[in-house]
């Protein structure tokens, strides 16, 4: 195993252990067998972009393990910057803002942006 993907495995293993509030995972626990669902997915992906991880939440449902979505990242020149798995803190004026592809949730063929369903206004706002 590469020094890069060892380094995004336990920047992993760190991530998921703190979005599922648990002591510790290892790099073969499964993100859904350990407790995780669709939203701590969309937390997961949130926090490893912000230690530098270019991932999405169907990367993580592809590769559930630390160790398989890091073999699957860990040759992104984001991730290996950083081997000790810190985040790195950005100026306000300089810190993205988080977006997500338009796939990465599935299919919404039944809501439309303003539609309300079930007494929830649905509207979506997309940035280019």
């Amino acid at each position: 195993m590469t020094n890069v993907i060892a380094a995004t495995e336990a920047t992993l293993c760190r991530i998921l252990a703190d979005v599922l509030s648990l002591d510790v995972v290892l790099p073969q626990d499964g993100f859904f067998e350990v407790g995780g669902d669709s939203v701590l997915a969309v937390q997961v992906v949130a926090r490893a972009r912000e230690a530098g991880l270019v991932l999405s939440v169907r990367d993580l449902f592809d590769h559930q393990s630390a160790r398989t979505l890091a073999a699957a990242i860990g040759d992104l020149p984001a991730a290996a910057g950083d081997s000790s798995g810190a985040a790195t803190s950005a100026a306000p004026e300089e810190s993205p803002r988080l977006t997500f592809a338009a796939d990465e949730f599935g299919d919404f063929e039944d809501v439309e942006a303003g539609q309300q369903s079930s007494d929830i206004d649905a509207g979506w706002e997309t940035f280019a």
